[in-house]
Parts: structure tokens; sequence; C-alpha cells
């Protein structure tokens, strides 16, 4: 009798292990998910849905949890001593914002609490998470431009000729815009997204590549990347190639080339796209990497390229300081901020997307 009991107990605690187990594995797949964006493409296009098979649990290297703004005369090296004593590494340091780090937890904490650690440090000015972000779903009598775009006809937001049930000039104006111009070659836009399809046949021609009297981009902590096409926050590399297609359909709107009889027409025929690549092709990504692709077009601008704009079609109510002052700093360096205003069907005075609403 007693050895039967003591065979229960036995197998008792090994269930007892394999439960607890189970739910750090669980918690560990729940972090990934809060620190990620999720690609929410609009109806026009498929739903990306979600498969935590394709969740990397052998990184020997993890996204960087929080993002810590360190108070002015706080050295690099202090930096990186900080995060040292508290076991964590410093991942990044956004050039473009003095301070500003992305700092990756070594022991795997709740990000809140990484946070929350931080803020109580002197040299802190601020720590936040790395929030999850979601993309947003979402004629005659005139002298006008029509180009010949295999497609052209299905733009109504361009020309709205109130077939299909549409409504006859409910457009932007964009066939009287092109008498005045489509648009100049010098001009870049950069696409802050999933990547673009840089090879796309309606694309190739208006691709920005990097001028030759244009460095490669260097950065202290990510290295030399050479950034032909543009930059993927993602690998860290110089290949913005396009999983997903949500980036490639945005570029398009804003860049495809027109009058050459194939696809579309851009609003602008002629603009050079710049890809930049913060989401990967399952449709996740971070915070962190949409603020290391604006640092990067930040030094590309101060570098010599004509960076006018950025378009960032998806949105977040959750306020980012940090994400907040690298869009300032990009505003000061004279690039526009293009950020999407939401098209769910929703009251966006009640619940506002807070990269359209915030004033830098």
């Amino acid at each position: 009798m007693n050895r039967n009991k003591f065979v229960l107990q036995i197998a008792l605690a090994i269930f007892l292990i394999l439960i607890a187990a189970l739910a750090g594995q669980l918690r560990k797949v729940q972090k990934e998910w809060r620190t990620a964006v999720r690609i929410m493409p609009g109806a026009s296009e498929p739903y990306v849905v979600f498969d935590p098979n394709q969740i990397d649990e052998t990184r020997e290297n993890s996204e960087p949890e929080v993002l810590v703004k360190f108070r002015p005369g706080v050295s690099g090296d202090a930096i990186t001593k900080i995060a040292a004593r508290l076991n964590d590494r410093v991942e990044d340091e956004i050039e473009s914002v003095s301070g500003l780090a992305a700092i990756d937890d070594l022991d795997n904490l709740e990000p809140e609490s990484i946070a929350a650690e931080y803020r109580t440090l002197p040299e802190v000015e601020y720590a936040e998470p790395s929030y999850e972000i979601s993309l947003n779903h979402g004629g005659g009598g005139f002298k006008h431009l029509h180009p010949n775009d295999a497609r052209f006809s299905d733009q109504w937001a361009l020309d709205n000729d109130g077939r299909n049930g549409g409504k006859e000039g409910a457009d932007i104006g964009a066939l009287r815009a092109w008498v005045t111009t489509t648009g100049d070659d010098d001009i870049v836009v950069a696409v802050l997204d999933s990547g673009v399809d840089y090879t796309h046949s309606d694309l190739q021609n208006n691709i920005w590549i990097r001028p030759e009297n244009i460095k490669r981009y260097e950065d202290r902590q990510l290295g030399s990347i050479e950034d032909s096409h543009g930059y993927n926050a993602v690998e860290n590399t110089g290949d913005p190639m396009d999983e997903n297609g949500h980036g490639t359909h945005c570029a398009g709107i804003i860049g495809a080339e027109g009058g050459n009889e194939i696809g579309i027409s851009g609003v602008n025929w002629k603009v050079k796209i710049m890809p930049l690549k913060f989401m990967n092709a399952i449709g996740f990504g971070t915070g962190k990497n949409a603020i290391e692709a604006i640092n990067y077009v930040i030094d590309r601008k101060r570098a010599g390229v004509n960076v006018r704009v950025i378009s960032a079609s998806w949105g977040t109510s959750i306020p980012s300081r940090a994400l907040e002052d690298v869009i300032r700093k990009a505003h000061e360096a004279g690039i526009l901020f293009v950020a999407a205003s939401g098209n769910d069907g929703v009251n966006t005075c009640k619940y506002f997307e807070y990269l359209a609403w915030q004033r830098v």
C-alpha cells in the first residue's frame, strides 16, 4: 500500500511539472503577441490570420521589449552599463532622438514591468513597452488628362464616373490635377509598411535607388547596411522586399507608373518610392522597428536624399512618447509624416487613431 502511494505521489509531481512548463510556454507566446504588430488590411484585401506555429521560439536574440529615453547628459557608455546592471542589453540607440534606446530584457519579464523598473531610475526621462500597432482597414466638363493604364477604370477614387452604383464626381479630382503635374522623379516618398515589391512591373521604374554620391547606411549598433532600395528593420538589412503585399498595395496607390498601359495609375505617375519594412510576412512587427525605420529615413535625409514624405497606412490608439519623439524629429528634418485616420467605420472623435491625431 505504501508503495502505491509513493508511485501516485511521483506521478502527481510529474504532472505538476508538465503543467508549469506548458504555462511558461504560453506566457512566452502571449508576450510575443503583445509586442507584435498585427496587420489588418482593408476590405479589398484578405485578412492576415495569425498562425502561432510561425512564431520562432528558438531565436537566440529576442526582440527589444521597451523603449527608454534617458535624460540629457547620460552617455552611450553609461546607458550600456545601466542596461547591463539590470541584465538587459541595448539593441539599438535611435540616433535621431538623443538618449532614446531600444532595450532587450534578458530575463524575459513582462514589458510593462521592465518599463516600470527603468522609470524609477534618475537617469531616465521615460520608458514604455514597444506597443502594439495595427494597420487600418480598411469626368467631363473640365480639362483633364486620362491615363491609358489597363485597370484605371476600376480606380473610382481617382475618377468616379458613376458606374456600378457610384456617385459621379465623388473622387479626388485626379484627372484635373494631372493637367498641372503628374509627379516628379526628384521627390522621394518613404512607404513605412511591410516593404515593397521593388521588382513589380508597375513600380520598378519608380523605386528609389540610393545614388552613388550617397554613402551606405551606417549605424553604431546595427553596423553598415547596403541600402540600395531602402531598409528592412525586421532583419536589419538593405532588402525591404514585401512578403505580405500590403506595402506594395500602398506604394501602388502613391506611385504606380502612369500611362504605361499596364496595371493601375498611381496618384503620382512619376515619383521615387523608398521601401521601408517593419512588418514580416505574416503581418507582425514591433513599434521599435517602426521607430528604427523612421530613424533611417531621417539619416538619409541628412545625407542628401530628397525624402519629403513618410506614408504610414497603419495606426494605434495607444500613445507612445518614443514614436512621437522620432516623428517630431522627422518633421524638424523637413519630412511630412502622413498617417492613416482609420476606416473601420467607427467615430474617430471617440476612438481616435493616435498617429493621425498626433500634433508635432
